[in-house]
């Protein structure tokens, strides 16, 4: 099998599963829940460092009103981290239904919720305060069920509730017809409800049925067969290489590893993260070394690949003028580890000079970071850290304000240089060999095209719409378009949205441009929209060097065509 027969079809492989609708929910569902768990992981941190009445603010203020305003916090967590499931079964469910074009969506997001708590034990076995006597206690709900602890529950309620409601409301045989004399809004309220009460009850008889047999709650036997398993696999260090070494290699290949590894990898790091931010709160040492920060404070810092390393070392030793210039145009979304820039301008993409330090040079990362934590030089990560936060402040506040991180991540950010200096001489020295120094300067010059722009007056309002899989990188180059626009009097609206979003926001669209992450994903999203608008891939040299100029008129080419 040839390199290009087995490349394209690890790429249909990859696109079918980042365009399988439950995988695509489940990562959208997971982004929106991001903001509540940053705002937890700060009020941790605020609670359990500065507001601690053994910590550094006890000198001044008294133990009592820090432990008072620690209430505020306290009431943020509980609406935070400790309904994260609650959160997440009517996402998904939600995500599910609208992709799959159902007309009211958030019918079943609350069948999926009422399914959900269908699920939960009749009676809890709790010790009161001051007591060591446990007692039964019924009509409350566990805070353990609705948070990271019920994540692989929520995950499977919302799929396969969802899916249930929705095959009862499809068919005609399960559906009760009460005559054309009844209005229409009747008629479609009775049938939604006869397909809520069956999905509803199959949950609720299910749960009563296992609980017959086996005398355990269905949470319990997720618990144990699916949640605690994968948490092991991935906070284990051979799986966890393993994952993330399949992620690094999918992206140096132009393959956006979002939808396909992060919905496997995410959600039980994400609970393993709940669990070390609920023993430290508790004063306990948190269980878990890899937890879904530790992949992004030491192994993907500028982006995935450490790829700011890369750029530190094209500052320092780069002998090519149109590098140094690349690294100073793409630096600034560097620090915010936004880097598809770099991987597919300067190129990572099929470079194997620079992919295998891309692929390698993380994990060695990663394993050093595992061992100085598991040996106590540096903090395990008790606070969640979203991966566009800065390397060095990452470390500090995911540690729970712990230098020792901090100096670690500068030391794996040097021992990155080193790494990619070699690789980076050797790739500009074949370069220069190949007499490619006047081609490649010619590159990263060609933004001052000779290309004749369209009059304005002649151009009609339209709106383009850019791509990528968080919004990010595609957002900083919707800016530079819409500030080209507006100067040369070009009638654009021009913005930037997340592939979560495209349902949404793609019937305003003349133009759909796509991040060059997403480029394999074209035919499936024409797909996804029924051919509605044009869907191009923004061109990676435009989008490498932010020129915002060079990529309106592309899109002019593209509207006119």
């Amino acid at each position: 099998m040839s390199n290009a027969t087995l490349l394209q079809k690890v790429t249909d492989i990859s696109q079918k599963m980042a365009s399988e609708i439950h995988l695509r929910s489940l990562r959208d569902s997971f982004i929106i829940t991001v903001p509540f768990l940053v705002l937890a992981g700060l009020f941790i941190m605020v609670n359990f460092v500065f507001l601690d009445p053994k910590g550094m603010l006890s000198s001044w203020v008294a133990s009592e009103t820090l432990i008072s305003l620690r209430g505020v916090g306290d009431r943020i967590l509980n609406g935070t981290m400790n309904i994260l499931s609650l959160m997440l079964v009517v996402l998904i469910a939600f995500s599910i239904a609208s992709k799959r074009k159902f007309a009211t969506p958030i019918i079943p997001a609350m069948v999926s919720l009422a399914a959900f708590l269908v699920l939960m034990p009749n009676s809890l076995s709790l010790v009161p305060a001051g007591s060591t006597q446990a007692v039964a206690v019924s009509g409350v709900i566990s805070f353990g069920l609705t948070n990271a602890g019920g994540v692989f529950m929520a995950i499977l309620t919302a799929v396969i509730a969802t899916d249930l409601f929705l095959w009862i409301s499809h068919n005609q045989r399960l559906q009760i017809r009460l005559g054309d004399e009844v209005p229409p809004m009747v008629a479609q309220s009775f049938q939604s409800m006869f397909s809520i009460m069956l999905t509803v009850l199959a949950f609720s008889v299910v749960a009563a049925l296992v609980y017959g047999l086996f005398q355990l709650e269905i949470h319990d036997i997720i618990q144990r067969a699916i949640q605690a398993p994968l948490v092991h696999l991935t906070t284990n260090l051979p799986g966890f290489l393993t994952l993330t070494t399949l992620t690094n290699l999918l992206f140096s290949l132009g393959i956006h590893p979002s939808g396909i590894i992060n919905p496997i990898l995410e959600p039980p790091l994400l609970v393993a993260m709940q669990e070390n931010m609920a023993a430290f709160a508790k004063g306990e040492l948190p269980p878990h070394i890899i937890v879904l920060p530790f992949r992004d404070l030491y192994g993907h810092m500028g982006g995935t690949g450490t790829t700011l390393a890369l750029l530190i070392a094209l500052f320092l030793r780069s002998k090519m003028s149109s590098h140094k210039k690349f690294a100073r145009t793409v630096l600034a979304p560097g620090i915010f580890n936004i880097n598809e820039p770099v991987i597919f301008g300067f190129p990572v993409l099929y470079n194997p000079l620079i992919m295998i330090p891309f692929i390698v040079y993380p994990q060695i990362n990663f394993i050093i970071a595992y061992f100085a934590t598991s040996w106590g030089m540096v903090s395990r990560i008790v606070t969640y850290v979203p991966w566009s936060v800065p390397p060095l402040l990452s470390g500090w506040l995911g540690s729970g304000g712990d230098w020792r991180n901090v100096i670690l991540q500068i030391v794996l950010l040097a021992l990155g240089v080193m790494i990619y200096l070699p690789f980076l001489a050797a790739y500009e020295k074949s370069l220069i060999a190949g007499k490619n120094q006047k081609l490649v300067n010619e590159i990263a010059e060609n933004a001052k095209t000779d290309t004749v722009a369209p009059d304005p007056k002649t151009q009609r309002e339209k709106t383009i719409i850019l791509m990528c899989n968080e919004g990010m990188s595609t957002s900083i180059m919707a800016k530079k378009m819409s500030q080209f626009a507006q100067s040369a009097g070009y009638p654009f609206t021009i913005y930037a949205i997340n592939v979560g979003r495209l349902q949404e926001e793609y019937e305003k669209a003349d133009l759909i441009l796509l991040g060059p992450q997403l480029g394999y994903m074209r035919e499936s999203l024409c797909e996804e929209i029924n051919n509605r608008c044009p869907v191009q891939i923004l061109e990676a040299g435009y989008f490498s060097r932010l020129d915002g100029k060079a990529a309106v008129l592309a899109a002019l080419s593209f509207l006119a065509s």
